[in-house]
């Protein structure tokens, strides 16, 4: 049953291997982030909301166009049908929308506020987004190290079931001990089954953030870790610079204010300026003249918009404010998770040091030659796997913890 067992998920490995498409992207992370830039579908659909929002500041620009009507004769008693001629009737007017008290220019003003903030928000995104692929690519990298390393233990483990198996079936050692190997094989393919469906599922989000159908391999260059620790201070001033999200709320309060002072000229009715005529509807013939109209404000001043964007004002402070004091708190705790997880990882580097798979082959030979019980070497085997694992965790969480703490500053600080 357990050799069955064994046939079918090898046979299940080999059919997903050949099942994945042949052409293959190896990558830096430098070469997936320039790919990304350039291929990534929701980059480019951001780019167009810009686009659009300088669209909108060209359309505030413009001055209201000129309004021309033009009235003539069709039919009456007594006179002929299109009678427009030196005889007939005929007018028209001409007039011209002026807005007064800066509306036009508060009009502006808050459109290029608007197209700050539409850049801001391609900012942001372009910041979450890299950050996200490089949580993908690390994923990938360190999933793809653990395979590996469990493969190889499993190629170790295969060559003594072999061996057992034979001697099994001379009885010569205990089918109870072969069949004990072989729960372990099952246990360490479990174990490595769940790591490729991690990262298959970081393989397929990559392909999705670059845009490919390519296989792609992420290339993990050396990285020694942070030799000096920026101060806190140092890093919530950056937050405070590069942060598109707060930057956001300080256009967004800025665009509040702007639009107080729009709503303010609202307040004051725009003036029409015409000239018109009248070739003989008038109390004379050919008469022309001029006109002006503006409204008279005795009910509306707009008094209810004027309110609410003093309202908007007041919200847009406190958000801003609550916003700078999250970024603040938040580059604390990530600080302090990238510092503890460095120094988790520098402990590991000693306990768990570069002799440890030359031990582990060693302990494997002892067994092969009989000198220790298969309940040793399969303790020895499962603490051996798990430390691997562990360690293989504590160095992708060091690399991530400071991913997220460059995300978290809104810059690369080069370390």
């Amino acid at each position: 049953m357990m050799k069955t067992l064994l046939v079918l998920t090898c046979l299940f490995m080999s059919y997903c291997i050949s099942a994945q498409p042949a052409d293959t992207l190896r990558l830096t992370m430098d070469q997936a982030e320039q790919l990304f830039i350039e291929k990534n579908l929701l980059l480019l659909a951001q780019r167009y909301q810009v686009d659009a929002a300088r669209a909108n500041e060209v359309q505030q620009r413009l001055f209201d166009n000129p309004n021309f009507s033009f009235e003539g004769a069709v039919h009456g008693r007594n006179v002929k049908w299109l009678d427009m001629g030196r005889n007939g009737q005929k007018s028209w007017t001409l007039d011209q929308l002026i807005t007064l008290a800066g509306k036009r220019n508060k009009r502006v003003l808050l459109a290029r506020e608007e197209t700050r903030e539409a850049e801001l928000q391609f900012y942001d995104l372009l910041r979450t987004l890299k950050y996200e692929l490089h949580q993908q690519f690390y994923d990938l990298a360190y999933a793809n190290e653990l395979v590996a390393q469990y493969d190889e233990q499993a190629e170790l483990l295969q060559q003594i079931i072999t061996a057992y198996d034979d001697q099994a079936n001379r009885r010569n050692v205990s089918l109870k001990d072969a069949v004990r190997l072989k729960t372990e094989m099952i246990q360490l393919t479990t174990e490595r089954t769940n790591i490729m469906r991690d990262a298959i599922a970081a393989g397929s989000n990559l392909q999705l953030m670059l845009d490919t159908n390519a296989v792609i391999v992420p290339v993990k260059l050396p990285w020694p870790g942070p030799a000096v620790w920026p101060d806190y201070q140092s890093l919530v001033d950056t937050a405070r610079k590069n942060r598109s999200d707060l930057l956001i709320q300080s256009s967004r309060l800025a665009q509040q204010q702007l639009n107080y002072n729009l709503q303010k000229a609202l307040a004051v009715p725009d003036l029409t300026l015409g000239a018109a005529y009248d070739q003989q509807g008038s109390y004379t013939n050919h008469l022309y003249s001029i006109r002006a109209s503006f409204d008279l404000p005795f009910f509306n001043r707009n008094q209810g918009n004027i309110k609410a964007a003093k309202a908007q004002i007041k919200s847009a402070e406190l958000i801003q404010h609550y916003t700078a004091s999250a970024v603040e708190k938040e580059v604390l705790s990530v600080l302090q998770r990238a510092q503890l997880a460095e120094k988790e990882y520098q402990q590991s580097v000693k306990t768990f040091n570069s002799d440890f798979p030359a031990v582990n082959r060693a302990v494997i030979e002892n067994f092969n030659k009989g000198n220790m019980s298969i309940l040793e070497f399969l303790d020895f085997f499962e603490n051996y796997n798990a430390a691997i694992r562990e360690l293989n965790g504590l160095h992708k969480q060091r690399r991530l913890t400071m991913e997220e703490l460059e995300f978290t500053v809104g810059k690369s600080l080069g370390l």
